[in-house]
């Protein structure tokens, strides 16, 4: 007797007269009259016997029948596997109980015939069919609370499905279901429900996304005017932000909304979604500044999460301080005064200063207001480390926040002149007259005194040559510090740069500002760690804008150009700003005189130049 093969087909032997190739390629289209019993009954065409005998399946613990002729004969006793076909909403109705919960609309489920769905969106056919109404993030017009402000868009994200899991062995035994299946109409009936199902899945999984990721904002918000002159407290920041996002709504909402802003200026996507993630964090944000319960550091989180947003975005975004000032300014105020300040609610502040200045250059309107800008404290205050934040410091670490700290100190305070330098010009003040400009130019005398005092007084690691810092310190702690000390002496020589265009006499750079120019390329060609690999430390960002707008000499300003070229920075808009540069000083070689930045900007792009 010929032995049978696992699937249950007979197995030819060499004296059979049929060629076995001939035979099985009979078998697969002859299915015989037995329409029941086991396959190795159906095989040898016999008749199968009832089921006289059952045991235990060992593995799986379940009762598996057996035909009276292979027991006799002693041959393995195959059933086909029963295939059991489940509705496909059944597997997902528990993950969307959530969500008919949270939108009462979901609870009518209309029967969708998919052959009449041609020509219809993407997300309204998904929405239709998985009975959810098509989604809409354009935000709500009430507010009174913060739990249900606006449209839950992060509510997805804090509502996790509770989805049925199938088993592992799902997609195996349906393949095997699938190749032992005997009508076609059956086959197909099984691979539609398996495409409804994935695609259920996969669309739920889309916008019920168990746990919000901001992996994108930690790894890459990074700010050119303020990340390279304080990355590890920068870094520390974006994942106590992240941590904190997780358990805060309001903080979720603001942190998704910089990460879409910023995924979309770096990919060249539309800003629409980000604006909507935008609107729907500043309504969450007024109803944080009603909750009296609510602690203001919490608040102040928030409110620079939203500046990071607009720091991005000026031309579509208004200042949130300028949108919430009165309440806003009420519960700061308080908050100076009597409230506790946390290390980071204090670097906050320093920040701010930081992206105000920022923005308030090149004849931007800035971030903050002048009420908020006036509770900033303007006398030179050491502010504290974020190490705390961190569940363990090594001693490297330790060591370089306290070396750095004057570092940062140093550049806070030049911030603070710039801003100074930014108001006296004509974008902010009159400068038609010539008591106009005499008025400017004694301010511009005071500020330069206030400046040199300021490099006179630098901290001592800033006064020493790369070499020197490495002979004193170990390359963990002496490569990082000579790379800040050459960001902070470039962002002193930019300012000297700036402080003669404000004033405008002479018309072009003057002795003093050729001077300053050349420090910075000797800096940036040097041996200050201003490149990694083979992109350029984006810190060196303004510098090198103001030396190829400054430059008399064609070959000086295209340097500028492929230096700018060389951060290879889309957040910073690194290439944007290298042709900005190098058109802009065309301009100026060809008029013999400086040009406008910000009309010239206008003529050129139609927009108002980013925030620099």
């Amino acid at each position: 007797m010929a032995p049978i093969e696992a699937n249950g087909n007979e197995r030819n032997s060499g004296s059979s007269p049929q060629h076995p190739n001939v035979a099985r390629t009979a078998n697969l289209h002859y299915r015989g009259r037995v329409r029941t019993g086991c396959l190795t009954c159906r095989a040898r065409k016999v008749k199968c016997d009832d089921w006289d005998i059952t045991s235990l399946w060992p593995s799986v613990d379940e009762r598996q029948p057996h035909c009276s002729n292979c027991t006799r004969l002693n041959r393995t006793c195959i059933y086909k596997t029963k295939i059991t076909h489940q509705p496909a909403p059944k597997l997902v109705d528990t993950a969307l109980e959530n969500y008919t919960r949270q939108s009462p609309q979901a609870s009518a489920r209309p029967d969708v015939d998919l052959s009449t769905q041609h020509g219809k969106r993407t997300d309204q056919l998904f929405s239709e069919q998985l009975f959810i109404p098509a989604l809409s993030f354009s935000g709500t017009s009430h507010s009174p609370g913060v739990d249900d402000v606006g449209q839950p868009l992060v509510d997805f994200f804090f509502s996790p499905a509770n989805m049925e899991t199938p088993g592992e062995n799902l997609s195996s035994s349906r393949i095997d279901d699938l190749s032992i299946t005997e009508s076609p109409s059956t086959r197909f009936r099984m691979t539609s429900q398996d495409i409804y199902l994935t695609t259920t899945i996969d669309f739920l999984a889309a916008v019920e996304a168990p746990t919000p990721p901001f992996s994108y904002f930690v790894e890459e918000i990074n700010p050119a005017m303020v990340s390279p002159f304080d990355e590890e407290n920068w870094t520390r920041m974006k994942i106590h932000v992240a941590e904190l996002s997780v358990h805060d709504k309001t903080i979720a909402a603001a942190t998704l909304a910089v990460q879409a802003r910023y995924i979309a200026q770096i990919y060249g996507l539309p800003t629409s979604h980000a604006m909507t993630v935008y609107h729907d964090a500043t309504i969450r944000f007024e109803a944080s500044l009603q909750d009296e319960t609510q602690d203001f550091n919490t608040i102040l989180i928030i409110a620079f999460l939203l500046c990071l947003f607009e720091l991005a975005d000026p031309n579509e975004a208004g200042t949130i301080f300028g949108q919430s000032e009165g309440t806003f300014v009420q519960r700061m105020t308080a908050w100076s005064i009597h409230d506790y300040h946390t290390p980071l609610s204090l670097r906050i502040r320093a920040w701010l200063r930081i992206f105000h200045a920022a923005a308030r250059r090149g004849g931007g309107p800035g971030l903050l207001s002048n009420a908020v800008a006036g509770l900033l404290p303007d006398q030179t205050v050491v502010t504290p480390s974020l190490s705390a934040l961190e569940s363990y410091t090594d001693a490297r670490t330790s060591i370089y926040d306290v070396v750095k700290a004057p570092l940062f100190t140093f550049y806070l305070e030049l911030q603070k002149i710039s801003i100074q330098v930014a108001n006296l010009s004509h974008y902010h003040r009159s400068r038609t007259t010539g008591a106009d400009q005499e008025d400017v130019s004694k301010i511009i005398t005071d500020i330069r005194n206030r400046i040199f005092f300021l490099w006179q007084s630098r901290p001592v690691p800033m006064q020493l040559k790369p070499g020197e810092l490495r002979a004193q310190f170990s390359p963990a702690i002496a490569e990082p510090m000579i790379s800040l000390i050459g960001l902070c002496i470039a962002a002193y020589y930019t300012e000297i740069v700036d402080i003669g265009r404000t004033l405008s006499d002479p018309p072009l750079a003057s002795a003093e500002a050729k001077q300053a120019m050349c420090q910075i390329r000797d800096i940036i060609e040097g041996d200050w760690n201003a490149s990694s690999g083979a992109k350029l430390n984006p810190g060196y960002f303004r510098p090198l804008f103001l030396y190829a707008i400054e430059s008399i000499c064609k070959d000086d300003s295209q340097w500028a150009v492929e230096r700018l070229k060389d951060i290879k920075s889309p957040s910073c808009r690194s290439d944007f700003f290298a042709f900005y540069a190098e058109s802009l000083a065309e301009a100026q070689r060809r008029k013999k005189r400086r040009v406008t930045t910000k009309y010239f900007c206008h003529k050129l792009f139609g927009v108002s130049p980013p925030f620099l």
